[in-house]
């Protein structure tokens, strides 16, 4: 990986501007490229962020091939000697966390806006050791929910505030340069690595049981899950170890070490060279009866590009029901639609306008749960 030296002042002056017109707390980025003697002097068009930050399939659409495509896929199309840009409004640059090299797998430039103007600007690259942490820091979150005492809890907030510390030395200052700036149009990616679209149809019933128990085992709320496979016909068999959640979720780098190495490998690198092809990402869902929403689905093929089964269960351990989300193009053109209408609530003018924007929001998350297909238990 080419040591990034300097970044181009015209950019960075683009950057903030943006990130000042737009106001109101939100931050705008890029992708940029590195050039051999180190300087970032070329980006992609800028893109505005949105209720939840910046757009990333947009974002990787300025120079990669997203269209109808998971957001891995497209990561895997950049060239590698991308990096990403993003603003900071009320911050200095620094990075204090590791998440963004770990998902995107590629330096992160991080640039400070206060007062109008540049407060500084920091880069953290890609190492084994961050993506470690990250892990790391993944256990801690979900220590809290298996400590018995005040005095195990205090240990495990303890160890966490460790990590902070370990967070505050990953970013390394960077020269702002003046050196001509270009602009990348018509980038065409030449990576088309793209993965199967598997059919689900039924999943293993003693390993549905398996999850519930675990469910149940470790408390209620509690999900649990694993990668699994799909074989030929569509049935899902177990490929690796049950891992256990959080309330609600499911951590992305402990739920692929259910089946895979993930020693100190970015979650790129991970779901993309490591977990296998015809992988499917099983959970279970306590209290429920297997109906996914709009999370569901970004977390399993909006993000990873594979399926997402939900097994449901109740109070007592009894399967209520397993439905699937399979990869598809509505699925992805709903999470295209999402990403614009966080943008344009910022731009509505009326209370009428926003209610629109509030209500079709509301309308994909509906559509995302329509895609939810019952399954076979055999």
């Amino acid at each position: 990986m080419v040591e990034i030296k300097g970044i181009s002042r015209e950019l960075v002056n683009r950057l903030v501007e943006r990130t000042v017109s737009l106001s109101q707390g939100r931050n705008a980025g890029c992708i940029a490229l590195v050039n051999q003697e180190g300087i970032i002097d070329r980006a992609t068009e800028v893109v505005d962020g949105g209720i939840s930050g910046l757009p990333l399939r947009q974002l990787l659409g300025k120079i990669a091939d997203i269209n109808n495509r998971s957001i891995l896929e497209g990561l895997e199309t950049l060239p590698d000697n991308s990096v990403l840009i993003t603003t900071k409004p009320g911050k200095t640059g620094l990075v204090t966390d590791v998440s963004g090299v770990d998902f995107f797998n590629i330096p992160i430039v991080s640039i400070g806006v206060k007062d109008g103007t540049v407060a500084g600007a920091g880069v953290v690259y890609p190492k084994d050791k961050y993506f470690d942490l990250a892990t790391e820091s993944e256990q801690v979150d979900l220590e809290t929910l298996a400590a018995v005492s005040m005095e195990d809890e205090k240990s495990v907030l303890r160890h966490g505030v460790d990590l902070t510390y370990h967070y505050l030395n990953i970013t390394y200052p960077l020269e702002v340069v003046d050196v001509l700036y270009k602009s990348i149009e018509d980038f065409t990616a030449q990576n088309k690595w793209q993965l199967p679209r598997v059919k689900v149809n039924s999943i293993d019933h003693k390993l549905a049981k398996e999850l519930v128990d675990r469910s149940m085992e470790v408390g209620q709320g509690r999900e649990v899950g694993m990668v699994a496979l799909v074989d030929d016909n569509g049935h899902v068999i177990p490929q690796g170890q049950v891992v256990v959640g959080g309330m609600g979720y499911i951590p992305s780098r402990l739920l692929a070490s259910s089946a895979v190495d993930i020693t100190g490998k970015s979650l790129r690198e991970i779901y993309s060279r490591h977990v296998p092809d015809k992988a499917i990402i099983v959970h279970t869902h306590p209290g429920g009866t297997g109906v996914m929403h709009i999370g569901d689905a970004s977390a399993g093929p909006g993000t990873w590009g594979r399926p997402i089964i939900a097994i449901g269960h109740d109070k007592d351990g009894n399967i209520r029901g397993a439905t699937v989300i399979e990869v598809s193009d509505h699925l992805y053109a709903l999470a295209d639609e999402d990403e614009r209408l966080g943008q344009e609530f910022f731009d509505a003018e009326t209370p009428d306008k926003e209610a629109d924007i509030r209500n079709r929001k509301f309308g994909i998350a509906q559509e995302y749960t329509g895609l939810c297909k019952p399954i076979e238990l055999n």
